[in-house]
């Protein structure tokens, strides 16, 4: 087929829903990144690290998180871009959220399970608020998923 035909087919719209969503997601993932930074912190506290190594290991893990992020960015921009063609681009982007809730999730739970610290009411209601944000979208997403095999 032709190529610049198959580009004139495309929906125009796909790549600004992608971009839209894909902000979204790499806003959440800078979210996810210091919260992922502060548990290596907790579990390196936890395990009885020596303080003097924290520096390093802090930076090592800055960098090699920034890169994941930065990758994620990208293959969520390139993810969204396909499925917003194939208008699937509302079940795709509920999972991506609803795994990135749940990373949240499990990093303050464990953050303050690990330290033994107790829980305030706001921290307890935002665990709660991801707690049920996963769950929600990603049985939506899930659902979605298996009324497009079904039919």
């Amino acid at each position: 087929m032709d190529p610049f035909l198959e580009l004139k087919q495309r929906d125009p719209s796909a790549g600004y829903k992608s971009v839209g969503i894909t902000v979204i997601t790499a806003a959440l993932g800078i979210v996810n990144w210091f919260e992922l930074r502060s548990l290596l912190l907790v579990l390196l506290t936890f395990f009885g690290v020596k303080r003097s190594s924290w520096q390093g290991i802090d930076n090592l893990s800055f960098l090699l998180m920034g890169v994941v992020w930065l990758a994620y960015v990208f293959y969520c921009q390139y993810y969204l871009k396909k499925k917003a063609e194939a208008k699937q681009v509302l079940q795709a982007s509920a999972m991506l959220l609803a795994i990135q809730l749940g990373i949240l999730f499990v990093c303050n739970l464990l953050s303050h399970v690990l330290l033994g610290v107790p829980f305030e009411t706001y921290m307890l209601l935002f665990l709660i608020i991801e707690g049920v944000l996963t769950v929600i979208l990603g049985w939506f997403a899930r659902r979605a998923a298996r009324k497009r095999v079904l039919l």
